[in-house]
């Protein structure tokens, strides 16, 4: 038997966190965004209070990677330098953003840790 789960199961469990859309219009991406729990941690997350601030400057560098991008890719690597990191990073060197059919077949964005390709 093969599983097979939508993304809205996966926010539901907290697998996948969704973005606010305000926030990524805000930085140009006008799809649908979610990031995984991991790579939130690894990139925004913190005890500081920063977090908006940083996922700012995440949605940002995604944005910037999405534009230089050649036409057509759906998979941007965004190396950490120009990324935030949380509390205590666990050492990503880059973070994923793979844009592809949501639930519905509309496009979406997905931002990830390489290791959860």
């Amino acid at each position: 038997m093969v599983a097979s789960f939508t993304r809205a199961e996966f926010v539901a469990g907290g697998t996948f966190i969704q973005v606010p859309q305000a926030a990524a219009a805000a930085a140009g991406i006008g799809m649908p965004l979610i990031i995984t729990a991991d790579a939130r941690r690894e990139f925004v997350a913190g005890n500081d209070g920063g977090e908006g601030e940083r996922l700012r400057a995440v949605l940002s560098a995604v944005a910037r990677a999405t534009e230089q991008a050649p036409e057509g890719e759906v998979c941007f690597v965004v190396p950490a330098g120009e990324l935030p990191c949380g509390q205590a990073p666990a050492g990503a060197d880059r973070l994923i953003a793979i844009t592809e059919p949501g639930d519905t077949g509309g496009p979406v964005m997905t931002l990830m840790l390489p290791q959860e390709m």
